[in-house]
Parts: structure tokens; sequence; C-alpha cells
């Protein structure tokens, strides 16, 4: 299969992209090249700017695509110029998602206080409040302020003639995790200290 990987050089992107190409898949990855990652040397790179898309419509049409694969759609316009780049062009978009669609994230955060059966299924609601990060002085991996992938699942999934595919990711975390998400407690291990201490907003 020949597949088109938007991104897919920083935390996430290589371990998928090393996975495909195990499978036997062709791989393409658009980036802007500022990141150094170890990538199979079968992989194809096309330099370019995720927000200049469209201006790189006849490159993509001559790659034969079957699956785009966009790791870091973060807004409503990504997804927009996303499926208005490839219809026609790919029989199918993946995009990757977020488990902070859901209802419970406002809830964790006291913006909300519905009980939520759990585990969460595809049919858990959704959170009522759009844009998460817009209030908050610092946004996760410098998102922009109108991040949201509930906007963004909702582009990708509303055109018949380009299926969309949504991934949801709970909070990932290993090698290269840029938030470093474990390193407190690993820390703590490795110094075998008797107790791991959280910090309050976490106990809370």
């Amino acid at each position: 299969m020949n597949i088109l990987v938007i991104g897919g050089t920083n935390f996430i992107g290589p371990p998928v992209i090393r996975h495909l190409i195990n499978m036997g898949h062709e791989v393409t990855v658009f980036h802007r090249g500022k990141t150094q990652a170890e990538l199979p040397e079968q992989v194809n790179h096309l330099l370019g700017d995720r927000r200049d898309l469209n201006d790189f419509k006849n490159k993509f049409e001559q790659l034969g695509l079957e699956v785009v694969l966009d790791m870091f759609a973060y807004t409503q316009d990504d997804a927009q110029k996303l499926m208005k780049t490839f219809k026609g062009i790919a029989q199918n978009v993946v995009a990757i998602s977020s488990i902070d669609v859901y209802r419970v994230y406002d809830v964790l955060w006291g913006k909300e206080s519905d009980i939520i059966p759990l585990p969460l299924t595809e049919d858990s609601p959704l959170r009522s409040s759009l844009y998460p990060f817009r209030e908050i002085p610092y946004r996760p991996l410098n998102a922009p302020a109108d991040y949201e992938k509930i906007l963004v699942e909702r582009v990708v999934m509303s055109d018949p003639e380009l299926p969309g595919t949504i991934v949801r990711l709970p909070m990932v975390y290993g090698v290269n995790d840029p938030l470093r998400r474990l390193f407190p407690y690993l820390q703590r291990m490795k110094e075998q200290r008797p107790i791991i201490v959280l910090e309050e907003s976490i106990a809370n």
C-alpha cells in the first residue's frame, strides 16, 4: 500500500513509520525537515509545511497514494486543508485524534460534573464545550489556541467522497516523549527512594 505520512519525525511518527515499512508498505513522509529522525532508508521524504499542503498537490498526485496518515491535524482549518488537498488523490484519510475529545476530560478538570461510565468506548459522550486549551496560558506541545480535535474529527468524517478514519489515542509515553511524562517517577525509582511523591494537582 502507498501511504503518505504528514508529520512523522517526532515522537509517535517514527515507530509508526517503521512498523508500516516492516509490514511492506511504501511510505512517503511529508515534513519540514527540521527534526532528524532515524527512519528506514526505504522511506521517501517530501519537504514542506502542512500549512501549504495545496501547493504540493501536483507532487502528491504523482505518488499514487492510497492512504494519507495525518499525525498533526490540530485545528478545523488543518482538517479542511487536508480533505480539500487529497480529495480525488487518496482513497482514505486517517487522522490522529486524542482522548481529550471525551467529556470525561472536562470532568477530570472540573469543568463538567457528569458521571461518565467507564471504560470509555467510541460512543462515550464528547465534551460539550470546544477549544480545551484556549483559556490556559501554557498549552501542551505549543498547541494553537484553536486546537480542537472534535472539529478535526467532524471534518475528516464528513466527506463521502474521501472516507476518513479517526484514531483516538490516550496519553502516549515512551522513548523521545517531549513532555517526559514518566521522568519524575523513573527518577525516584532509579534513586531507590522509598516513596513516589505526586504533584498536588495530580493527586487531587
